[in-house]
């Protein structure tokens, strides 16, 4: 049996690093935290501020409980859209691109949230509440808030 040419060989090693690299980010995403099913509603609050409008929602009983269910339940509600962005792995979230038509980058702004006045350092949909938070989302300018 002769041996396999270099090319054969190469190309059965990137196959193998390709395989290897699925399987982890696979893995990696069966074992993500995901926030547990509420059978019973908690109490949110969330003010959303645009470039000269704002729109406030308080309710006791969601169960909406990451800030992206919440931030839709509250577009149903008042019927305001919401646009958003799947990021892929290793990200794996939600990305906010746009609320009651203000967008992204518009005049240099983004929209960024923060939960009982603490900025969030996870995507709205990685961020889990757990009843009597105030979500705040803001339409600032980069780098500020």
């Amino acid at each position: 049996m002769s041996p396999l040419p270099e090319r054969v060989k190469a190309a059965l090693f990137a196959a193998v690093i390709v395989v290897s690299a699925v399987g982890l980010i696979a893995g990696a995403q069966a074992f993500r935290p995901q926030p547990p099913v509420l059978t019973e509603g908690i109490p949110l609050s969330m003010t959303i501020e645009g470039a000269g409008w704002t729109i406030s929602y308080t309710t006791n009983r969601t169960t909406n409980n990451t800030v992206f269910l919440f931030l839709l339940e509250a577009a149903r509600t008042f019927h305001f859209a919401v646009q958003w962005s799947n990021w892929s792995p290793p990200y794996s979230a939600v990305f906010i691109d746009s609320i009651n038509g203000s967008m992204n980058n518009d005049g240099g702004r983004w929209w960024v949230f923060w939960v009982d006045g603490v900025y969030a350092n996870t995507a709205a949909d990685l961020t889990v509440l757990a009843g009597g938070e105030a979500i705040a989302w803001r339409f600032v300018l980069s780098g500020g808030g």
